[in-house]
C-alpha cells in the first residue's frame, strides 16, 4: 500500500482542499487541475473556431467517442455495451421503460436507496402497473444475501435495482453474489455505480450484472450532468428502444416511418452531447488510473478504519453505521449522535471550522438523520482530527 505522502503530489492538484476540509466526496468531489483544464480547453476550442466548423465537429464527435471508450475500460465493459445519459436517474428511467413491465410484475430495490434510483420506479408504477418491493439492505455479507434471495420468491419479480455502494452509509454490497442469486432466479439486475465510481472496483463482466449506471461527479471529482450506462451486449436487441432521437439509428424511412437502428448500445442515445464534461468524465477516469486505482481504494479503507478508531476512542456516544467487514468497506465512514440536531452541526462545521460534511436520511421510512464522511485519498489523517476536536467541542457546549 502506498504512504499518505504519496498521494500529496496529486492533491497539489485540487486548490480547494487547501482552503477547506473537504469531507464530501460522496455529495461531490473537488474538479482537480487537469479536469477543469480538460474542460476548459473544449470550451475555447469550440468559442476560437465554432461549433459547427467541420473541423471541430468531427474532433468534438471523436472526444465523445473517447469517453466512451474510457467508460468502457473503467468498469472492464465494451464501448459496444455504453449510451450517455445526464444522469443516475435518467439512466434509471430509461431502463425501466426498456423492460416490458406491467400488471404482476414486480421491480426490487433496496430499503437504502438514493431517491435517484427509487424515483423513477416509483413514478412510472403509476403508469405501467407494476409494484415496487423492497428488500433489506441491512447486516452482514451473508444477511445481506439472504435477504435479497427472500424477497425473490415471490416469483413475480422481473429487475433487480440497487446501489453497489449505499449512499447514505458506505456498504459495498455483495454484488457479485446478488447478480448470481438473481440470474438463478431468472430476474435481471441494474446497478445504481453513483457511489462507487471511484469508491470501489468495478467490473460488470465479473460481477454479472445486466445494466450499470455510473456518474463522475462524486469520488471520481469530475462535473455533474453526465453519466453512462452499461448494457450488457447479449441483451441488446431484445430490448425495447423507449426514446426516438437523431443518434439512434443507421438510417430511417420516411415512406414507412421506420428506424434502422444501430446494433449497438448507441440505439438508446440520442440528442445533442456536451462534450465538453464528457472529456471531463475521460479525464477522471485517467487520473484515477494515474493514481492507481488498487491505491486509491486502500488509501480509503485506511482512512475508514483510522476514522473507526478515533471516533470509539474519542466520541464513543457515537453510534458508527457503516460496516467494518473489509468485504463491504468503502471510503464512506457515517455515524448518529442520539439526541443531536445533525443538520444543525453540519451547519456549524462549515461555518466555524470551514468543514464540509453532509447529513444523510439513514431510515427513509422513520427519516432518522446521520453524518456523512467521505474519506477520499486526498484527505489527510489531520483533517479528521480537526473533524473530532470540533465535534468534541460541539458535544460540550451544546450537549453538556
Amino acid at each position: 500500500m502506498k504512504p499518505a505522502s504519496y498521494f500529496e503530489t496529486y492533491r497539489k492538484q485540487m486548490p480547494v482542499v487547501e482552503r477547506y476540509t473537504y469531507l464530501n466526496s460522496a455529495g461531490c468531489g473537488p474538479y482537480p487541475q487537469s479536469v477543469w483544464d480538460s474542460m476548459r480547453g473544449v470550451f475555447e476550442y469550440i468559442f476560437d473556431e465554432g461549433q459547427i466548423n467541420v473541423q471541430v465537429h468531427d474532433r468534438l464527435f471523436e472526444m465523445l467517442e473517447e469517453a466512451r471508450r474510457d467508460v468502457a475500460r473503467f468498469i472492464h465493459a465494451a464501448p459496444e455495451e455504453i449510451f450517455f445519459v445526464r444522469c443516475i436517474a435518467e439512466g434509471f428511467n430509461t431502463i425501466d421503460y426498456m423492460l416490458d413491465l406491467g400488471p404482476g410484475d414486480e421491480v426490487l430495490v433496496s430499503n437504502q436507496e438514493n431517491p435517484a434510483s427509487l424515483l423513477p420506479f416509483f413514478a412510472a408504477e403509476k403508469i405501467r402497473g407494476f409494484t415496487t418491493r423492497k428488500f433489506k439492505a441491512e447486516g452482514g455479507y451473508d444477511q445481506i444475501c439472504q435477504q435479497f434471495e427472500q424477497a425473490l420468491d415471490t416469483g413475480a419479480v422481473k429487475l433487480a435495482a440497487f446501489s453497489h455502494v449505499l449512499h447514505a452509509i458506505g456498504t459495498k454490497m455483495p454484488a457479485k453474489d446478488l447478480c448470481r442469486i438473481a440470474r438463478e432466479h431468472g430476474v435481471l439486475t441494474a446497478l445504481d455505480g453513483a457511489q462507487a465510481a471511484g469508491n470501489a472496483e468495478i467490473d460488470v463482466k465479473d460481477m454479472g450484472c445486466d445494466f450499470y449506471v455510473i456518474s463522475c461527479h462524486k469520488w471520481m471529482c469530475g462535473p455533474e450532468g453526465i453519466a453512462a450506462v452499461y448494457v450488457r451486449r447479449e441483451l441488446i436487441p431484445q430490448l425495447r428502444v423507449p426514446f426516438g432521437g437523431v443518434g439512434m439509428q443507421e438510417s430511417f424511412d420516411m415512406a414507412t416511418n421506420e428506424i434502422a437502428l444501430r446494433n449497438t448500445a448507441r440505439r438508446f442515445e440520442y440528442g445533442g452531447k456536451h462534450i465538453p464534461m464528457y472529456t471531463a468524465f475521460s479525464h477522471t477516469i485517467r487520473l484515477a488510473e494515474e493514481i492507481g486505482t488498487e491505491n486509491i481504494y486502500a488509501r480509503q479503507r485506511e482512512l475508514n478504519r483510522f476514522c473507526r478508531e478515533q471516533f470509539s476512542r474519542r466520541l464513543p456516544q457515537a453510534r458508527i453505521l457503516s460496516p467494518e467487514d473489509e468485504r463491504l468497506m468503502t471510503g464512506i465512514f457515517a455515524f448518529t449522535i442520539p439526541g443531536v440536531d445533525h443538520r444543525a452541526l453540519v451547519k456549524a462545521a462549515w461555518e466555524q471550522e470551514k468543514i464540509i460534511i453532509q447529513y444523510r436520511t439513514i431510515d427513509l421510512y422513520t427519516k432518522e438523520e446521520g453524518i456523512r464522511v467521505s474519506n477520499n485519498w486526498f484527505v489527510r489523517e489531520d483533517e479528521i482530527l480537526k473533524l473530532l476536536d470540533f465535534l468534541e467541542r460541539y458535544m460540550e457546549e451544546h450537549h453538556a
